[in-house]
């Protein structure tokens, strides 16, 4: 896409291999990522992060091939200042779901 990408796209269609199914799935991704981001928000909102939420953020990344989103996962499981990381997680997976949704509007 661009050299800012949050997704690594040439590792996402390689390893989807077929680009309409592709593209269904990341409308569900898209069409799923309100409710991600509630949770995300419910979390800064305790302020803590709980171990499902991670690993559901973890899967995403993986799935959506997100290195961005990948980092920031990796310094919640660490983090000393949970609202502020969380804060910028939840930035980058709506960074990741508007790149999705470009992707899906050029197609």
């Amino acid at each position: 896409m661009n050299l800012q990408s949050t997704i690594d796209w040439f590792k996402l269609k390689a390893q989807f291999g077929n680009e309409h199914l592709l593209k269904v799935w990341l409308a569900d991704v898209v069409d799923g990522s309100e409710q991600e981001a509630q949770l995300i928000r419910q979390a800064i909102a305790d302020g803590e992060i709980n171990n499902g939420l991670l690993q559901q953020l973890q899967g995403v990344a993986a799935l959506v091939c997100s290195p961005a989103l990948s980092t920031w996962v990796k310094r919640l499981k660490h983090s000393e200042q949970p609202q502020a990381d969380l804060e910028q997680c939840l930035t980058c997976y709506l960074e990741v779901v508007s790149e999705i949704s470009h992707y899906l509007k050029q197609q």
